[in-house]
């Protein structure tokens, strides 16, 4: 009876170990390896439909890992980057939290679960744009994206595109930029210093915000950025909700880069070397 007891003891134990080991291994590989993600819209076709499962690889940037667990009423995140295999490139695919994470115009906040998939056409310090219809980064050459949905952009009439999409871009003020035309755009790095006038701090003014929590007003004549900042576009130009619309996103906010043949982009050309 005794031998029975610990028999049944020892078994219990070594369920336990093995469900703990297995738990530590699912969420170690969560934080520091993969996380797998359901694409739920249409602004990735036709690379990425609704319905599609992507695994995102926290390797190649680097895993990011909360200092802080408190994620509710507009608390910022706080959290540090485990170093990464490389940066991110023009032409990634990266997985990111929303950066107007409650839905207030240009005001950049962090919420847990509001996670976006789009593709990079900015790095920190590219200039980037949009040229009838068709996406450019100065750093590289050729086409970011799918061209035959960008050039689709061209081809529609800004009548339709007034009347049935968002034509007007960030940052919807003057000069008037929209999705067939916008930009040169910088692309803010850390350490970098730019000077603001009106126009700047149209652009500027909800990052400086999210930096110093204050939006700067006319006495504000220059700002040094004190993180990196991205901008990314979805697939199906017609169709997504992206940064042409509401800026940039902290690095911060990135989750990591889609992996896959699926998501490469057979249009991006070699990096220029300056």
């Amino acid at each position: 009876m005794v031998r029975i007891k610990e028999k049944i003891i020892s078994a219990v134990c070594i369920t336990v170990q093995l469900v703990i080991l297995v738990g530590v291994l699912h969420f170690g590989r969560r934080i520091f390896i993969a996380e797998r993600f359901r694409i739920p819209s249409e602004s990735m076709r036709p690379t990425l439909v609704p319905g599609d499962k992507v695994w995102v690889n926290k390797l190649l940037f680097g895993g990011r890992i909360y200092t802080s667990f408190k994620f509710e009423n507009h608390a910022p995140l706080k959290c540090f980057r485990m170093p990464g295999i490389r940066k991110i490139h023009p032409g990634d695919v990266i997985c990111f939290n929303y950066p107007l994470g409650y839905d207030e115009w240009t005001k950049i906040e962090f919420k847990i679960n509001y996670v976006y998939c789009k593709r990079v056409l900015g790095t920190p310090g590219d200039t980037v744009g949009i040229k009838d219809g068709v996406n450019w980064n100065n750093n590289y050459q050729g086409t970011i994206g799918v061209l035959e949905n960008q050039l689709a952009v061209r081809n529609t009439p800004d009548s339709v595109l007034w009347r049935e999409k968002y034509m007007a871009a960030m940052p919807f003020t003057m000069p008037m930029w929209t999705m067939k035309n916008m930009g040169p755009l910088y692309v803010p790095a850390k350490g970098t210093s730019i000077e603001l006038d009106s126009v700047c701090r149209a652009i500027y003014g909800p990052v400086i915000e999210y930096e110093t929590g204050v939006w700067p007003d006319s006495s504000v004549t220059s700002h040094t950025f004190v993180n990196d900042y991205y901008f990314a576009l979805g697939d199906n130009s017609l169709e997504s909700n992206d940064s042409r619309y509401w800026g940039f996103i902290p690095a911060d906010f990135i989750i990591g880069i889609v992996s896959g043949d699926k998501v490469r982009n057979t249009r991006t050309d070699s990096l220029i070397i300056q």
